[in-house]
């Protein structure tokens, strides 16, 4: 249930944003985006929705203590936990922009006037995501940045990805759509990952160690994800760049739906992770915190109190590594030789498949 809840508020937070920025972008700059108001006030509805989760997770975490008040122990996650009072912060912006968002015209078509008060109310409903963060409860202001960055680059990107994949229309205006949109994805993707490389390094200091549990081994799966994010990146942002110079009237959605793909399924292990106690919480009380079966499956050698986990290549690790990187060169090779989107969508899929399990085979 909360997984799921995650994964619904990352794609609240990417249509959101992702739809009010295209709507400040002029029409002959963009393919013809349609983005339903009601889906648009779907995504504000949700996002004061689903993140009174956390709150409810805290809440049936204390619930069977029979100690404490049932209605005293609400008063208190609601109105004393910081988790409480950023809900409320969150319910009150949402509320607000719902509203705005409203008084557009039946169209959705908004004054460009109001562009700019819903984007900062946008924002600011990513800031306080990023107060409510574990990273910014762990490590104060710098967990704060760190998040903050790493959710609104994410957001941008791909909020813009998503949007105009599967909500625009025709075959017009991709080129000047791609060259603007291109650099701006670069720019995001260096964000997240400078933001993400300082949140693992406080979460996960011991990077291979951390695969021993479950948030580690998400972390892994999630890295290795990014790979054939990053290749239909290339292709939808170099590749269709010459392409349509050439091609003016070919349609690209199919590509930006199949990059979405692997969007969806960063979106799912980002969600499962933030369910999972992190390698620094499961350092700090080693007898709560069980293996991850996944690396138990794997895994032949005993763990003693201190593991130093290390990579040693072997005949079956070196297989699977040429095999990944095969598959990782056929996903860009699928769209050279023109095949179908979903090709290179299961040769993204077998790339990250055979590095997870080059990289478990090589664990010692």
């Amino acid at each position: 249930m909360f997984t799921l809840s995650e994964i619904g508020l990352y794609l609240c937070f990417s249509i959101l944003v992702g739809g009010l920025l295209l709507q400040m972008v002029p029409d002959n700059s963009k393919p013809t985006v349609t983005l339903p108001k009601p889906i648009l006030l779907s995504s504000v509805a949700g996002i004061g929705m689903l993140t009174f989760m956390p709150v409810l997770r805290v809440i049936l975490y204390f619930f069977s203590d029979p100690h404490i008040d049932s209605w005293d122990l609400i008063k208190s996650v609601l109105f004393s936990f910081e988790v409480g009072k950023a809900w409320w912060m969150t319910l009150g912006l949402s509320i607000v922009l719902f509203i705005m968002i409203a008084k557009t015209n039946p169209s959705g078509k908004p004054s460009q006037e109001m562009l700019v008060p819903k984007l900062a109310l946008a924002i600011g409903l990513v800031l306080i995501q990023g107060w409510s963060s574990h990273a910014a409860s762990f490590f104060a202001w710098d967990g704060f940045f760190a998040h903050t960055m790493h959710f609104l680059a994410m957001s941008i990107w791909v909020g813009i990805l998503l949007v105009t994949g599967w909500f625009s229309q025709g075959e017009a205006n991709w080129g000047s759509f791609l060259a603007w949109y291109h650099p701006l994805a670069i720019a995001c993707v260096v964000m997240t990952t400078a933001a993400g490389l300082v949140l693992t390094l406080y979460v996960s200091p011991e990077y291979l160690n951390g695969w021993i549990f479950s948030y580690g081994q998400a972390l892994l799966i999630k890295h290795l994800l990014l790979i054939p994010l990053l290749l239909f990146g290339a292709i939808n942002g170099l590749l269709l760049k010459k392409r349509l110079k050439t091609q003016p009237d070919f349609n690209p959605l199919g590509w930006f739906k199949a990059e979405s793909v692997f969007v969806l399924a960063i979106f799912g292990v980002t969600a499962f992770m933030g369910q999972q106690a992190t390698p620094h919480e499961a350092a700090a009380a080693p007898n709560m915190t069980e293996p991850s079966p996944l690396f138990s499956f794997f895994y032949q050698g005993v763990l003693g109190d201190n593991p130093a986990l290390f990579l040693a290549m072997n005949g079956a690790s070196g297989i699977l590594l040429a095999a990944a990187l095969l598959f990782g060169a056929m996903v860009v090779l699928a769209y050279q030789k023109k095949m179908s989107p979903c090709i290179s969508v299961l040769m993204g899929i077998l790339c990250a498949a055979t590095g997870y399990l080059s990289l478990m085979f090589a664990i010692r």
